[in-house]
């Protein structure tokens, strides 16, 4: 089995803004599939240029929009000694560490499998990269946090769910940090790299299930608004058989569309005309579909094939 090296281990370029939010949502520059290059972010790979794979903008589960990020167990490793496996985005500028909030959507599918990490990360004196902070999906189904730089960690005494969403806040102040679930405090550990904070990742262990991440906030102001126009595509029947048909409202005309499995799989793309689609080859099960109009907008519902 190969060896996998910690994402931390290279210094990548990015272009999110200290200021922003990420909702991987197509009006960002997103699309479904692997999320390695998007946006400059960086996922795992095994030393000798492989990228794992399952790190994905998926349409499976999200809290906004249509997307978020999926970090999935991947099938070709084995369970990993630490969280390695998964996705990194560095700040195009470092971010205060006495006063800046951190705050995410986060949902893991199940407990007795394996560890999800959600950190930032800066570079101390020795270009040495350290934890800022680090919050933890054990998989006992409680919540742990990172209270040293050599990555001890703490029982918060919070227990969480599998499948079920929860709203994360971190608040790095000079002296402390403190977390909150749900608007609620859960634990407070002293600030103790007190350097800037350079970018975030997401990590699991590859033990079993997977995690989504959706609308990261630096200082809690938003990226952008979501131009996915999400509710005005009407495509029926839906259930379908075999013809999808569709309107585009406002008298609008498709130009090209694109159709996803619910993990992030292109399925059919092509260019249209008319008003209907051609789906008897396509294998039952639930999809997205994408429809960009003459005009530049991106329209997007779901369906079921029979």
């Amino acid at each position: 089995m190969k060896n996998l090296y910690l994402l931390a281990a290279a210094l990548f370029c990015s272009t999110i803004s200290a200021q922003n939010k990420i909702s991987f949502e197509t009006s960002e520059g997103y699309q479904l599939g692997s999320i390695n290059g998007q946006n400059s972010w960086q996922i795992t790979d095994d030393g000798d240029g492989n990228f794992v794979e399952n790190q994905l903008v998926s349409a499976e589960k999200f809290t906004s929009g249509i997307y978020s990020f999926k970090n999935g167990y991947t099938d070709a490793y084995g369970p990993q000694f630490f969280p390695i496996i998964g996705a990194q985005k560095e700040f195009d500028q470092p971010v205060d560490f006495n006063e800046s909030t951190i705050s995410f959507d986060v949902l893991v599918t199940e407990t007795d499998g394996s560890n999800f990490e959600m950190a930032a990360y800066g570079i101390n004196a020795d270009n040495e990269y350290v934890p800022i902070f680090d919050l933890a999906f054990d998989y006992s189904g409680t919540l742990m946090v990172v209270s040293s730089v050599d990555y001890d960690m703490d029982d918060t005494g919070t227990a969480w769910q599998p499948n079920q969403w929860y709203s994360v806040v971190v608040k790095v102040r000079t002296n402390e940090i403190k977390y909150f679930i749900d608007g609620t405090l859960i634990y407070t550990t002293p600030n103790f790299t007190q350097i800037n904070l350079l970018g975030m990742n997401f990590l699991h262990d590859n033990y079993s299930g997977d995690s989504y991440i959706d609308n990261i906030r630096i200082n809690d102001v938003e990226m952008s608004v979501n131009n996915v126009k999400k509710g005005s595509l009407s495509v029926y029947p839906n259930p379908v058989k075999n013809a999808l048909n569709f309107n585009l409202p406002q008298g609008e005309k498709v130009a090209k569309i694109q159709i996803y499995s619910m993990a992030g799989q292109l399925m059919v793309t092509k260019t249209a005309s008319g008003k209907s689609i051609d789906l008897q080859d396509l294998k039952a099960g639930a999809y997205l579909i994408n429809m960009i109009s003459t005009k530049g907008s991106t329209y997007s519902s779901k369906f079921i094939k029979e």
